[in-house]
């Protein structure tokens, strides 16, 4: 059974907005040698809600009383701190738009009568003003593409919003995406309003896989992301290894001995395991982040067999990706196996320390120890053989404590 397929995407600024606009109304001139995009059938392309003018024109339609409550509060602000609307808008943490596909697969479209697909159209409609609560004055555009693989709906909207701002004690404008779509659960939430609502009008779809945390990257993106991770932990690993190989020959050639259990390392060798633990610390917040990193393309994985259904090339398109994560998993294990026993032959070097050096340099080594522990590369009994009868004992035992409580 097919999908029934619908996501957002947060126009940042008003430049990407008359990008958009260029896109869905077919205004771009490469469009003419864009194999992708049919050229011939762009008469076909239904406007749902017509926009007869450009997006940024509309956009500032819809935004008219916004603007003028913001010039006039610009009239009482400091010269220096005085700015445009424009400016104001682009400058926000906020989108200025929301873009919505809707689509399924290409067999979904192919059983569908002219009329039928006319209420799929309008059943996405009804969804928008309905179950997501915008008005159809605050949309820019909403226009069926039939030019492409698989006809989709491109819907364009300003999540415009007045709410009581307790700073002023009054209402005002602002643009919040959030005031729709507050977070993942409701997304989750209105994905399945939608499923619903579709096949209550008598079109049988499927609701996509749930919860995947998916952020709608692109392929493209994600070879991107993959090849510099990938580049990073290369350049890291090889950085590591040499500085280790740099210490641990100091170490053989230039510690003067053992005084009463006190190990004697000359001052460039002190320094040289000083520079070791900063890089060692960032090679291990690099293995969380790289673990972190393949488990969302592996989830990004599963979104794209739902999304890619409306592209013949999907196949090749989930076969890389599927190699590029597998690659990027074996690399990470790899790392993290190099990390994991460098950490291990100098577990005796951070307890030396942590008996017989300064405050800082413990502090250092009991940082590095929590960073070690946070990313599972020592366990509560490295960490204890580590700071056993050391002052960081009591310090490192409290912060473990924490931590294991914090799962419950």
């Amino acid at each position: 059974m097919s999908y029934a397929i619908f996501r957002c995407e947060g126009v940042k600024s008003l430049s990407d907005l008359s990008n958009r606009g260029k896109h869905n109304k077919r205004e771009k001139e490469s469009y003419k040698t864009n194999p992708d995009i049919r050229i011939e059938d762009s008469h076909k392309n239904i406007e749902l809600i017509k926009c007869d003018k450009k997006y940024i024109e509309k956009f500032y339609e819809i935004t008219k009383d916004y603007r003028l409550e913001f010039n006039e509060r610009m009239k009482k602000e400091r010269l220096d701190r005085k700015k445009s609307f424009y400016q104001m808008v682009n400058d926000s943490k906020s989108v200025v738009a929301d873009e919505i596909l809707f689509t399924s697969d290409k067999i979904f479209f192919d059983s569908l009568s002219e009329e039928e697909l006319m209420k799929w159209a309008n059943t996405v409609l009804d969804f928008v003003y309905e179950d997501m609560g915008y008005k159809k004055e605050q949309i820019i555009h909403a226009t069926l593409h039939m030019d492409e693989k698989t006809p989709h709906i491109h819907l364009v909207v300003v999540p415009l919003v007045k709410k009581f701002d307790k700073r002023v004690n009054k209402e005002r404008y602002s643009i919040s995406k959030k005031a729709y779509i507050k977070n993942s659960i409701h997304l989750s939430e209105l994905q399945d309003k939608y499923c619903n609502r579709l096949n209550k009008n008598g079109f049988k779809l499927e609701r996509g896989q749930k919860n995947t945390g998916v952020k709608n990257l692109t392929p493209k993106q994600l070879k991107q992301v993959t090849r510099i991770f990938n580049k990073d932990l290369d350049n890291t690993k090889w950085e590591l290894n040499r500085k280790y190989r740099t210490l641990i020959s100091k170490m053989e050639s230039k510690t003067k001995g053992i005084l009463n259990k006190k190990i004697v390392f000359d001052y460039d060798t002190y320094l040289e395991l000083m520079n070791y633990l900063k890089q060692a610390n960032e090679a291990v917040n690099k293995v969380a982040k790289s673990e972190g990193l393949y488990k969302e393309l592996e989830k990004e994985i599963k979104y794209y067999k739902a999304f890619l259904a409306v592209n013949d090339e999907k196949d090749n398109q989930i076969n890389y990706l599927n190699n590029k994560i597998e690659k990027l998993e074996h690399d990470n294990n790899s790392f993290k196996n190099f990390i994991m026993q460098v950490l291990q032959a100098l577990k005796e070097v951070f307890r030396n320390i942590l008996l017989f050096g300064k405050d800082k340099e413990k502090d250092l080594v009991s940082e590095q120890l929590k960073e070690c522990y946070d990313n599972h590369l020592y366990s509560e009994s490295d960490i204890n053989d580590i700071v056993k009868d050391t002052s960081k004992e009591v310090e490192l035992a409290d912060y473990i404590e924490e931590k294991d409580y914090d799962y419950f």
